[in-house]
């Protein structure tokens, strides 16, 4: 091997190696609500939930965050699958879950 091809390869695997030490960018469950929630949940349509709405959230809250993190990702009522938004990530979804519950602590 020579020594540029060399110093690729060493270079090629502290790139690899700083990527998998790099957390990835954790969802922001805001932004999410705002870009796939908030349509139903800001006005109630079709029984959803009003986000921050303590009362209402109650039932759902006492389920526990995995099964509402579950009920997004299967759909529940009238919600479809990942809130009709199949390119949402298990973490986008979760994301979203943590900012409804923080907003109704």
């Amino acid at each position: 091997m020579t020594v540029a091809r060399e110093r690729i390869a060493a270079m090629a695997a502290l790139v690899a190696l700083v990527a998998l030490a790099t957390p990835a960018l954790a969802a922001d469950g805001a932004e999410v609500h705002g870009r796939a929630c908030k349509k139903c949940h800001r006005t109630g349509v079709d029984d959803a939930p009003i986000t921050g709405d303590r009362e209402a959230w109650a039932p759902l809250v006492k389920t526990g965050r995995e099964a509402l993190i579950k009920s997004v990702i299967d759909g529940k009522g009238k919600m479809e699958p990942r809130a009709n938004r199949p390119e949402l990530t298990d973490e986008e979804i979760a994301a979203s879950v943590d900012y409804f519950l923080e907003l109704v602590k």
